[in-house]
């Protein structure tokens, strides 16, 4: 039977039925001046109760209109309620309500803290990734080999102008910044040297230190710093918006390889351009190092260069030269594999670009210095 409830009678009202109580709203909640607060109808509710443990019912049949007023005050009693572990159904709410409350329950429910799970079973799901994410890389890689043969007699799935464009994105459009940044270290090295040498009367060994420096580590690590915070970041934004707008599951619909489509052209590319820069590069920082040398030193460069030519010898170039490939395939695929796997939102595609970063340059002087320890357990 109806009971009185509180002055908003005309609003709501609390009725004990034979499944329980019901906690029914009436009239124009959008047109009302006075609302109850969440707190007097729970508390209504819950007097109304007295034990009782079956569900509480929200029956909107009486509503005059479907404000959204009514969508708060319903969310907030079912979220009360439910602290209180009381089941609560729904009855006769308009569709607009009944959607703003169910628009509101997940959004609340991702705010709350996960139960913290036993550190267990936290090891075996880090574990599990990162076996899943060796596995993708290998996978990676073995496709990067078993694909170059198909490119390079001009079978696989991949469009020469994309190539040709990726061409000048990783290549020419790169040189300018290149040319600043590998100008002024040569320089740095020539000035810090020349410094040092002028005090045991040494300068003209200037150029063994800069053409050793330059064409052996400089050129090749500032390059591929370069490469990898200009184009590796690129890449990865690029596929992560594919990813993020379904273009790369399009593909397989369709029958094209993603790797073939996306990810060769670009390793194919990084490769090719990153030991033209790294010469382009140890070129740059050479020619830094004798405009110090002539302006600091009084040394010409022709005795500059005398001296390069017998000092620096075709080794280090080579050595310089590999790293600079090595360097080029590791910021495609880092940028690749970081790219294609991120989430479906915005702020996953600049997580991928920034993760593509930092995973380079980690990677660049891990490589560096694998070199320099078979290089000098070599003596070369």
């Amino acid at each position: 039977m109806p009971q009185p409830a509180s002055p908003n009678s005309t609003l709501y009202r609390i009725e004990t039925r034979s499944h329980g109580v019901a906690l029914v709203l009436a009239g124009d909640w959008g047109a009302a001046a006075h609302l109850p607060t969440t707190q007097r109808l729970v508390a209504d509710v819950v007097g109304a109760r007295a034990g009782d443990t079956a569900p509480v019912v929200i029956d909107g049949t009486e509503l005059a209109s479907a404000h959204p007023r009514v969508a708060a005050a319903v969310y907030g009693v079912n979220e009360q309620l439910r602290t209180r572990a009381v089941d609560v159904h729904y009855e006769g709410l308009p569709e607009s309500v009944h959607a703003l409350v169910t628009l509101a329950r997940p959004a609340q429910a991702e705010e709350r803290t996960p139960a913290r799970t036993h550190w267990l079973n936290r090891l075996g799901k880090r574990g599990g990734r990162r076996v899943a994410s060796v596995a993708d890389t290998a996978e990676l890689i073995g496709n990067a080999f078993a694909a170059t043969p198909k490119l390079a007699v001009g079978k696989a799935q991949a469009r020469w102008v994309d190539f040709m464009a990726l061409i000048r994105e990783t290549g020419a459009a790169s040189l300018p910044v290149v040319t600043v940044v590998n100008l002024l270290i040569g320089a740095v090295l020539g000035f810090v040297g020349a410094v040092q040498l002028a005090t045991f009367g040494a300068g003209l060994y200037l150029a063994d230190l800069v053409g050793i420096a330059v064409a052996r580590e400089m050129a090749a690590i500032m390059t591929a710093f370069i490469m990898a915070g200009r184009i590796g970041a690129t890449f990865a934004a690029h596929l992560a918006t594919m990813e993020a707008n379904e273009e790369i599951d399009a593909l397989r619909m369709i029958g094209v390889s993603p790797f073939e489509f996306l990810v060769l052209p670009r390793l194919t590319a990084l490769t090719l351009m990153m030991p033209l820069l790294f010469l382009y590069a140890a070129a740059l920082g050479i020619g830094g190092g004798m405009i110090v040398a002539d302006v600091v030193l009084n040394t010409s460069p022709a005795s500059f260069l005398g001296r390069l030519q017998d000092a620096v010898s075709m080794r280090h170039f080579v050595i310089g030269f590999i790293k600079a490939v090595c360097f080029g395939v590791l910021i495609a695929l880092a940028s690749c594999y970081l790219g294609m796997r991120a989430g479906r939102n915005a702020a996953e595609v600049g997580r991928a670009a920034t993760r593509t970063v930092v995973v380079s340059i980690i990677g660049i002087i891990v490589i560096d210095a694998i070199f320099a320890l078979c290089t000098n357990a070599l003596g070369v």
